[in-house]
């Protein structure tokens, strides 16, 4: 390779550890990293560390590696606390680690590795003449990304809801996701501890309920200032969790999540990396995964032995990550509208509701469940049935929840198949957002057909993973808007998703569409 010159903007997992690497592999290169901030000074509490990046981790670096599980605090459990019970899932084999003591880690990695650091503000027009390849790995807010936004074909979108990131000296046995109603409106909050009376609790609302709260759009004189008034607002709503202790901030304040993706992910020589060219909402727990694993795939694709032009190792590496980068964003995005409408579902059992959380993204369906979490599993199917749990089959369980009755005080199902008899009307969806705009307008429509007799409104559209998915989502809007039945059509290999759906509360029937 011609590349000689590297370097790095922006001093956080992504930009630190691909420093580390391509110095590690490359002796011979100058690598140079940029950063003002000192870890000691980084924002937020903690970070998760999922089993695939870790394993990752082993493979590209184990030193690093071992030295990151000495430190990290590790858990194998998650559930949520509702008020009308518990559900414990035991498929979450994670650790977690302080944001800060991970970069420290990084940073005496990268030094050792012989890169060299320097402590500034740095634009990358700073270093663009110096540099054989210069990795933008600035931040979500990413001033590389705005300055080149046309080329990078960037596009940034908020999310409905705010959030806000706390620490707290309260012991927690594993991730617990709880909600707090207050007179303001509804409170969740997603924690995980890193140490043993160490928690960090992302706490997201609507902004309707952060405004009725007093906490709306405010102005910070200090970026480093936190809200101490909605702390001691949340600390209260949460003193049941916290022991009778308060929320702890670290520029902990209420914000958007702004989702980050871009057409084209390097521009001449420079490349984007981590939070500066795709974010994940935190919900999904893979902002660190996407970032580190990312690096990794960059220093491999640098790794070619042809003297060929940085571009072409830079169009190999957004060729092989991308699909697991868009694949992770996909789910994170669904994650995000499921928590975005978390109270519409307040209704379901711990079990159901943990059947809805696993399955809202399609990546964990009730077979997979029954493998990783019988009890739970067994427990759902046995409430959605109104059936005893020895009652739930051991496997077949798409053929048995498509087998069971629907009983309303209108209408009886000898099962959860369409019966011909009844008058249907058909909603194409398509669209991927059903508690936006776009859902409203199909629930209007929906709507409609009921005022027209409607006892049945089928769902229909492409016969795709991702379709499946966005009919039950928006099935589940019109089961809680409409007093009308909801019926998804699914083919054959996406059936599953369908089933899981029917169980979770976001369908009531299913239309088989390549049923002989």
């Amino acid at each position: 390779m011609t590349v000689r010159r590297v370097h790095v903007v922006g001093g956080g997992p992504a930009g630190l550890f691909a420093a580390r690497l391509l110095a590690l592999r490359h002796p011979d290169w100058r690598v140079h990293l940029h950063e003002r901030n000192p870890p000691e000074e980084t924002f937020g509490f903690a970070v998760g560390l999922t089993g695939g990046l870790l394993k990752a981790l082993q493979h590209a670096d184990p030193d690093l590696h071992q030295e990151i599980v000495d430190t990290a605090h590790t858990f194998s459990s998650s559930g949520f606390r509702l008020p009308q019970g518990d559900a414990s899932l035991g498929r979450f084999h994670n650790g977690a680690i302080s944001r800060a003591q991970l970069l420290r880690l990084l940073l005496k990695a990268a030094v050792g590795a012989g890169v060299r650091v320097e402590s500034h503000s740095c634009d990358v027009g700073d270093v663009l003449d110096d540099a054989d390849l210069v990795i933008a790995a600035d931040g979500a807010a990413s001033a590389t990304r705005n300055r080149f936004q046309e080329e990078f074909g960037a596009e940034v979108t908020p999310g409905r809801g705010r959030f806000i990131w706390c620490g707290a000296e309260a012991p927690l046995d594993g991730g617990v996701f709880i909600p707090v109603k207050t007179t303001a409106g509804l409170f969740v909050a997603h924690a995980y501890p890193y140490g043993e009376a160490r928690s960090t609790f992302v706490i997201e609302a609507s902004a309707e309920t952060v405004s009725r709260a007093g906490f709306g759009d405010r102005q910070w004189s200090d970026e480093g200032e936190s809200d101490d008034a909605a702390l001691r607002y949340l600390s209260e709503a949460f003193s049941a969790q916290l022991g009778g202790g308060s929320f702890l901030g670290n520029r902990s304040r209420w914000g958007w999540f702004n989702t980050v993706r871009c057409a084209r992910w390097h521009h001449g020589k420079v490349v984007l990396l981590g939070d500066a060219v795709a974010t994940a909402h935190p919900s999904l727990g893979s902002g660190t995964k996407i970032a580190m694993e990312s690096a990794i795939a960059l220093a491999d694709a640098l790794d070619s032995p042809q003297d060929e032009p940085v571009e072409a190792a830079l169009d190999r590496f957004e060729e092989s990550r991308r699909p697991e980068v868009e694949r992770l964003q996909e789910r994170a995005r669904r994650s995000q509208l499921w928590w975005e409408s978390f109270e519409v579902r307040q209704h379901l059992s711990p079990a159901r509701m943990a059947v809805a959380y696993l399955s809202r993204a399609g990546a964990v369906s009730l077979d997979d469940l029954l493998v990783s979490d019988p009890e739970i599993a067994t427990r759902a199917l046995a409430e959605f049935a109104g059936v005893k749990p020895g009652e739930v089959p051991g496997s077949g369980l798409t053929d048995w929840v498509l087998s069971r009755p629907l009983q309303t005080p209108d209408h009886r199902y000898p099962r959860r198949l369409h019966t011909p008899g009844r008058t249907t009307a058909t909603v194409e969806v398509d669209c991927g957002d059903a508690w936006g705009p776009a859902g409203a307008k199909l629930v209007e429509h929906a709507q409609e057909f009921l005022h027209r007799g409607a006892e049945v409104i089928r769902l229909t559209g492409e016969d795709s993973r991702s379709a499946v998915l966005d009919r039950l989502a928006v099935g589940e809007r019109i089961r809680t808007e409409l007093p009308v039945l909801v019926d998804v059509a699914a083919g054959s290999p996406h059936l599953h998703h369908a089933v899981d759906g029917v169980v979770a509360g976001r369908t009531d029937l299913v239309h088989v569409t390549d049923e002989s």
